[in-house]
């Protein structure tokens, strides 16, 4: 009987051990590596991403490995197989992806807005304009430095058409790359008092360090749409993950926690998540 217990006792420490070397080495791409997601500096700048890995690891069991480029970087990151999966705010540049066949399905799962964000003392430049593109040329007859992203990120793509929707080079000399992210370009707007287009969310969560007010906000043309891309067929990345992470953004949990992000922060959500 007590070698029967020993016996006993053995096998279930065994399947202990089995059980606990599934649970923690979870569900990983092929070849053993993580899941690699390339994503909009707005979504780590605000602290989303990191909301929403955790509760996607959990559920999934996949490790995710973050890298914040910007937009047309991580699209040409997924482009060129340097990663599984990406979330962007380009439209116009996902489309054309898209349609070409360099990526895989496009889903948008969530929105914003893009804001005019300026000195406090600097609001009456813009006061009463109609729309962006007269906020913008109002900018441009103010004498006042505009602060450009200057590196191909969605929200730097969405800036050069409103300029080019205004009548406005954007090369003039009022316009100054930082050739930043959203939060770095932020700080130096805050410092030197100068404009910038932001996404609401990324200036939202960082106003209360920055010296600067939202001047112009609310038109149809500043709405800021993001959607997470998977790879195109036979691409050599991790297209199961990849689907499983879109389907985790688009499902009610992933909904749910895109929805409440920032309420208790900030006091209003950060982002909204699209209608199915």
């Amino acid at each position: 009987m007590h070698a029967l217990s020993r016996r006993s006792f053995g096998s279930l420490w065994v399947f202990f051990l089995l059980a606990l070397c599934c649970l923690s080495c979870g569900k990983q791409p092929a070849g053993g590596r993580a899941l690699g997601l390339a994503t909009t500096t707005s979504l780590k700048d605000t602290g989303l991403v990191d909301e929403l890995l955790p509760a996607f690891e959990a559920k999934t069991g996949y490790r995710v490995e973050v890298n914040a480029l910007g937009s047309g970087k991580a699209l040409r990151a997924l482009r060129d197989g340097a990663t599984d999966v990406a979330i962007t705010h380009a439209p116009a540049e996902e489309q054309a992806a898209v349609a070409a066949g360099e990526v895989g399905r496009r889903s948008p799962f969530m929105h914003n807005e893009f804001v005019i964000v300026g000195p406090a003392d600097q609001v009456g430049v813009v006061a009463g304009a109609g729309d962006v593109q007269e906020a913008l040329r109002r900018i441009a007859s103010s004498g006042r430095t505009f602060l450009s992203r200057g590196d191909d990120s969605g929200t730097n793509q969405r800036e050069m058409a409103l300029w080019k929707a205004a009548g406005i080079g954007a090369n003039s000399t009022f316009i100054v790359r930082a050739n930043a992210g959203m939060g770095e370009t932020l700080e130096r707007a805050s410092d030197e008092g100068a404009f910038t287009l932001s996404d609401r969310a990324t200036f939202v969560a960082k106003q209360k360090d920055l010296e600067l007010s939202i001047v112009f906000q609310g038109d149809a043309a500043l709405r800021n749409t993001y959607s997470v891309i998977e790879p195109k067929a036979g691409a050599g990345a991790n297209a199961e993950g990849a689907r499983a992470f879109a389907e985790f953004l688009l499902s009610p949990e992933g909904r749910a926690l895109i929805g409440a992000f920032g309420v208790k922060a900030s006091g209003e959500p950060l982002f909204t998540p699209e209608a199915r």
